[in-house]
């Protein structure tokens, strides 16, 4: 055995762990670490201060958006000293983390409030969600939005010329019955309204689905064929609210999901729909979802009458037609036969009982082949048509 003094060893042992220490810990110093916790989701509280007015946006409805979700710079790697060099710091990229997936999920404080009568419209169409619900209101027997230019919102037909005179066909535009709703809506809305009464461009599916459903056309908001076809393209193709992008329900830009047969689904809708109202703020801002099972014909008036009150439609998905009743310019045919189709409620005669419903189908999109706009129709067939709609989408109010 060769003899050993002790304090070398421990001066040599301190020496190599506080070099491993710097080692070790000197990239947990200069900021790695794990994934940003996500923000913005659709399922998170509302963005909505009690009481409070929501803030304005500083550039409308369509400037600047607030950055996804989850888009926060990443870590740099640390410089290295390199033995008998000087040290310098290297640049590397920064790593962006990509979008958290959740499913949707609807705000349980915004619906909380929605139903209590908590969430109110000020003459300036800004949204406020009350700490206590008002005093019961009276609602006229009879009330009307002003229709003059929204009843004139008409989809592209699936075959034409576009606002260029450039002839097209694209039989995805026979199924724009969500966007055309969402345009509607947002006509109501002060902070979309510009945008809807003038936006144009040339637009375009985000997917190639083959031949005759890759159309490139250009829309005008105001043209002889139908008023807001840019916006209905627009939200149609080019739709995506920043906490949304790349989520695995909204893949790709557009209120449609993109798929074989392409579709709006309800929840892509209520969040654009309230992206765009918000001016860019807020996903969960006044629209909620009820859907048809959880729906009955009493809380349908109810529901029409407090947003009609405010000065806002309401967005129906129904049954065309469920063979005793059919939905306006449409045919009487069986149920089995028929298809799902947004519309939007504007008015309502409680005296009359019947619901104004306005339908932005055009040419070559309804089975009558007529162009549609808004009628009247029985409060109690639009309810039946509801709930025969194959998908329990319902209403968003």
């Amino acid at each position: 055995m060769i003899p050993t003094l002790p304090w070398p060893r421990r001066t040599l042992a301190l020496a190599l762990c506080g070099t491993l220490c710097v080692v070790v810990l000197w990239p947990v110093a200069s900021g790695s670490g794990g994934p940003p916790a996500p923000t913005g989701s659709a399922s998170a509280t509302s963005q909505i201060a009690l009481a409070s007015p929501t803030p304005e946006t500083p550039s409308g409805p369509f400037g600047s958006a607030s950055a996804s979700a989850g888009a926060t710079a990443g870590a740099s790697a640390s410089p290295v000293a390199t033995p008998g060099a000087v040290a310098t710091a290297t640049k590397m990229p920064t790593a962006v983390p990509t979008q958290t997936d959740h499913p949707w999920a609807a705000d349980p404080n915004l619906v909380l409030a929605k139903n209590a009568g908590r969430v109110t419209v000020d003459s300036s169409g800004r949204v406020t969600i009350l700490a206590a619900p008002p005093p019961a209101s009276v609602y006229p027997t009879a009330k009307q939005l002003p229709t003059s230019w929204s009843g004139l919102i008409q989809e592209p037909p699936k075959t034409g010329r576009d606002d260029k005179s450039v002839a097209y066909t694209d039989y995805n535009y026979i199924l724009f019955c969500g966007p055309g709703t969402g345009t509607v809506v947002l006509y109501y809305w002060p902070s979309a309204r510009d945008t809807v009464t003038t936006k144009s461009g040339t637009f375009r599916e985000p997917v190639n689905l083959g031949t005759n459903r890759y159309a490139s056309t250009y829309w005008k908001a105001q043209d002889a064929g139908g008023y807001g076809r840019g916006m209905i393209a627009y939200l149609a193709e080019v739709e995506w609210p920043a906490p949304d992008e790349g989520l695995s329900w909204w893949s790709r830009p557009g209120v449609m999901r993109w798929g074989s047969h392409p579709a709006t689904y309800v929840e892509n809708l209520v969040d654009a729909i309230n992206w765009e109202a918000s001016g860019h703020t807020a996903l969960n801002y006044f629209y909620v979802i009820v859907h048809a099972s959880d729906l009955t014909a009493a809380a349908l008036l109810d529901h029409v009458h407090a947003d009609i009150g405010m000065g806002v439609p309401v967005v129906i998905a129904a049954r065309t037609s469920d063979g005793a009743n059919s939905l306006p310019f449409w045919k009487l045919k069986s149920k089995k036969s028929a298809g799902n189709h947004f519309v939007t409620v504007v008015g309502y005669d409680d005296s009359a009982g019947t619901y104004s419903v306005m339908d932005t189908c055009g040419l070559t999109c309804n089975d009558r082949n007529v162009r549609a706009g808004m009628k009247t129709m029985s409060q109690k067939a639009l309810y039946a048509l509801i709930v025969a709609e194959s998908d329990n989408d319902g209403i968003m109010w």
